[in-house]
């Protein structure tokens, strides 16, 4: 048979492949739906709410147990309801469903442009073929919760604020009863109409289901792949005219098999698509999170739009699963600076030598970036790269959101790498290119506001989030004293940000702490460890205690004693927030730093023990490690929990970029960005050292 023709297509309501219309050209014109959208006339749709695992085995959709059709219903056009869109991107295997509410909008948009495009048919018809003068207006919609754009025109969808990232819709009549997914265009048009002439104006109750075994085949339609048979409205089955699929149909039907061995076809979505579901329209965004990038993006381009979307995507996984009522929404904007940029357009490339030369490109594509920001000549350039970039994100974002501000939205940043240098650099004034003037400026409270007044960025950072960032070695080798108190506002001005959080991963060989460039005292503190994102209960970080850092040596020891910690104090509950080894039990010769902070009063106990010593008296060094202490109002670095790998060196060449699917790392920054969320999942009696702590305006009493 062959495919609808566009006359049978504007009888049926079909959709229409565009590449069949050459002639027109596409004008700028946006369409804007608004309430149109309410005032659809559609047929009602009754199916059963219970939806259907996807991945069932395909018996469980037998006539008698499939409850999704109504007898009583007339076989006829399917419903924007019954419709569903789906999207994929080129690497995708699988088509991913548009919600509800999004897919009810494009099917709604899309048959408008059903009507406009047989309009334009006719006309074409009319005047002998010709084409000249006529134009088919663009049709667009936002989906995705905003962030994207759907054109039925091209069936494909667009990123909105950054450029790079494009995909495939299709529609979906039919689908394959075992997955859900739907079946291909065009074959599903041949399907479609093919099942219309057959049963259009009927009742499904006309077909009472009397056992598959005892159905005859009533028509059977051949495709280039595969062929379908129906045995009723609702017993539709595909067969594959592959060699395995046809020796298996012969030799069942040999053993006397009448049952219908092929894949199961439903017509119409399991779930209906609503336009008024609000459960199904994503909401407003709350909190602008831009995504920048470090080094090695010239390397492999786009890769910060994929690293921000598997970081979105476990983000939102998180927030559906710990939080559903939650109405806070978090939006991250991959923010790409490198490509844009000339520099030294391919000098380092002509002089580079031809031995090794996948290595020398290797390097010329990522490390060289770091030489490109510290050159007096291209820094100030990589910096404005980048603050252009960040302004133009914003300026566009606020002109499809003008209230943003209004409603209390902030804006966080992400940055990974080198860009936490160069975010820093651009808040606070500092131009590579002249460092010796930016420290004398620095010096003085004058130059430090003229510093920060040539930020650049049209708005202000709530958080900074630097993963795997070298940014205190870069401060370090600028400021003579960085630890001395009168310099602490120096080095991180708090014009920089409301909050900073350093995060890293053990084996990262990039990333540096910021805490002892600060407080010297803190070399010997340990960072906090991110704690699970599926730990039962959680701990606030600022009720932490503080413990003295761990060697790699003990550490490594730990690891081969394979979990025996029977020298631990069986009262101290295990931390809820990781699952490595506790640092060891102090011994009598060596303090327990959060002791010293409570005033020695904490019982000390001594290797292999289990008679706590307590050390009291004003020769106890209390009163000095508190000092030492002093200078930080939060903790600034955070760890990723470790596991028996974290100190291999294979550890290290992949560790530096494994923020983006951390799960850990995605619920941190998912509670910094709404504390509310935090006080939800943490404990409801606060544990520190074995004994219940009273928690009482987020300090210890």
């Amino acid at each position: 048979m062959d495919f609808p023709t566009p006359g049978d297509s504007a009888d049926l309501g079909y959709s229409l492949n565009e590449d069949r219309f050459n002639g027109s050209s596409v004008s700028g014109a946006e369409y804007i739906l608004g309430e149109q959208v309410h005032q659809m006339s559609l047929e009602p749709l009754e199916p059963n709410s219970a939806s259907y695992d996807c991945h069932q085995d395909q018996q469980q959709f037998a006539a008698e147990e499939y409850e999704y059709w109504n007898q009583d219903s007339v076989i006829g056009e399917l419903t924007a309801e019954e419709i569903r869109w789906f999207y994929k991107s080129d690497t995708d295997k699988r088509w991913t469903e548009f919600n509800g509410y999004d897919s009810h909008h494009i099917e709604f948009l899309y048959r408008q442009y059903n009507q406009e495009w047989h309009q334009v048919y006719n006309e074409q018809q009319s005047n002998g073929g010709e084409g000249v003068g006529v134009k088919i207006p663009k049709h667009q919609i936002v989906v995705r919760g905003g962030m994207y754009e759907v054109d039925v025109h091209s069936w494909k969808g667009y990123s909105i604020f950054w450029p790079g990232e494009e995909f495939q819709v299709t529609r979906g009549t039919w689908f394959y009863g075992t997955t859900w997914q739907p079946v291909e265009y065009p074959p599903c048009e041949t399907i479609e109409h093919m099942h219309l002439q057959l049963f259009c104006g009927q009742r499904l109750s006309d077909y009472a289901d009397s056992g598959l075994s005892q159905k005859e085949v009533w028509h059977t339609e051949q495709l280039p792949e595969f062929h379908v048979d129906w045995h009723s409205p609702k017993d539709v089955f595909l067969h594959n005219e592959t060699a395995p699929s046809k020796l298996m149909r012969s030799v069942t039907q040999k053993l006397g098999f009448q049952k219908p061995t092929g894949c199961r076809l439903m017509r119409g979505y399991k779930t209906p698509a609503l336009a008024t579901d609000s459960a199904d329209r994503i909401t407003d965004i709350t909190h602008l999170v831009f995504v920048i990038h470090g080094i090695g993006q010239k390397m492999d381009i786009g890769r910060i739009i994929k690293n921000s979307n598997s970081f979105r995507d476990c983000v939102t996984w998180l927030q559906n699963k710990y939080f559903p009522n939650s109405t806070d929404r978090p939006e991250f904007f991959p923010v790409e600076w490198r490509t844009s940029l000339k520099l030294d357009g391919d000098l380092v490339s002509a002089i580079t030598p031809l031995h090794l030369e996948k290595l020398r490109s290797l390097l010329n594509a990522s490390a060289m970036d770091i030489m490109y920001y510290t050159s007096p000549l291209f820094g100030q350039e990589i910096q404005a790269g980048l603050c252009v970039e960040l302004n133009r994100l914003y300026s566009m974002f606020l002109e499809r959101y003008p209230n943003f501000k209004e409603n209390g939205g902030k804006c966080s940043v992400v940055a990974h790498s080198l860009g936490c240098v160069i975010l820093y650099d651009i808040v606070t004034g500092w131009l590579p290119n002249d460092p010796m003037a930016c420290l004398q400026k620095a010096n003085s409270s004058e130059g430090r506001e003229e510093m920060l007044k040539k930020s650049g960025l049209l708005f202000e950072i709530e958080n900074m989030f630097c993963l795997g960032s070298p940014l205190s070695v870069f401060l370090a080798l600028r400021w003579k004293d960085p630890h001395e108190p009168e310099n602490h506002d120096k080095v991180l001005p708090p014009k920089l940000c409301k909050r900073l959080y350093n995060v890293f991963h053990p084996a990262d060989p990039v990333a540096y702490r910021l805490e002892p460039l600060l407080v010297k005292a803190y070399k010997t503190i340990a960072p906090l460890t991110l704690q699970s994102y599926n730990a039962s209960a959680k701990m606030p970080y600022d009720l932490m205690p503080l413990e003295p850092i761990q060697t790699e040596s003990i550490y490594l020891r730990k690891i081969a004693s394979a979990g025996d910690y029977s020298d631990r104090d069986e009262a101290t509950p295990e931390p809820v927030s990781s699952s490595i080894p506790s640092p060891p039990t102090p011994s009598r010769d060596r303090w327990s730093l959060w002791s010293l902070m409570r005033g020695g009063r904490r019982s000390v106990q001594a290797e292999g023990s289990h008679e706590p010593i307590v050390k009291e008296g004003s020769g106890s060094p209390t009163h000095h490690h508190e000092n030492a202490l002093r200078g930080l109002e939060h903790r600034l670095d955070f760890v990723l929990r470790e596991n028996q790998l974290a100190t291999s060196y294979f550890a290290a060449l992949t560790s530096h970029t494994a923020y983006w699917e951390n799960y850990d790392v995605a619920f941190f920054i998912l509670t910094r960005l709404f504390p509310q969320l935090e006080q939800e999942a943490q404990l409801p009696t606060n544990f520190v050292d074995g004994s219940p702590c009273i928690q009482k305006n987020s300090r210890l009493i």
